[in-house]
Order: C-alpha cells, then structure tokens, then sequence
C-alpha cells in the first residue's frame, strides 16, 4: 500500500475556492482505479493548513493517478499555499486494525 500525505497553507481569503476545488478533486480521486482513501483534513493548531491523505493499493496506480488530469487539480491547490507544500509518500508492507491496541494492552497489564 502506498499512502500519501500532502500538507498545504491555504490563505484565508483562498479558503472558499480551495475547498471548492478539494471537494471535486476528492470525489474524482475516490473513483480511480486503485485508490483505497482520499481525504482531506484541517489542522488542529493551525486551521489555515489541509492535510490530504490518500491510500493507493500499488505505486502503478499511483503513477497513473499523478499523471492524470484530475491530478491537474491537486497540482493547483499546491500553488495557493502560502507556504512551500509538504508531501510525502510511504510504503507500507503491514497493516494492523483495533486488535493491535488489544496486544499492546494485553502484553503490558498482563492479560
């Protein structure tokens, strides 16, 4: 599984139309061949900053995702940051659920 995760400062007065743009960029990227999750979060502490974070089941797909038109999209939200956008990709091999917050919590209390 390969996940990005993209960290943009979006102005104040760009609020509206990066939002607008995030909404159809979001629903184009959920119907791509591949992708498992694309979301878009705000920060806690800073709420001018949208995370993105996307899930792909290969890197192939992935490619054909940044290579597409709709990427054009994502590509455009980058340019509104007030400040130089963050991205970053990781490859997970594993991927535990809620049973993993179990062992941990049984290995410690003994159970």
């Amino acid at each position: 599984m390969r996940i990005v995760i993209m960290r943009i400062k979006v102005p104040r007065n760009r609020r509206k139309d990066f939002l607008d743009a995030a909404r159809i960029f979001s629903g184009r990227c959920r119907v791509q061949p591949g992708c498992l999750s694309c979301r878009f979060y705000q920060e806690l502490d800073n709420t001018d900053t949208a995370i993105l974070i996307q899930e792909w089941d290969s890197r192939t797909n992935l490619n054909d995702h940044m290579r597409s038109n709709e990427f054009r999209i994502i590509l455009s939200l980058m340019e509104l940051s007030s400040e130089t956008p963050e991205f970053k990709l990781s490859t997970v091999s594993k991927t535990e659920g809620l049973e993993a917050i179990e062992t941990a919590r049984a290995e410690a209390f003994g159970f």
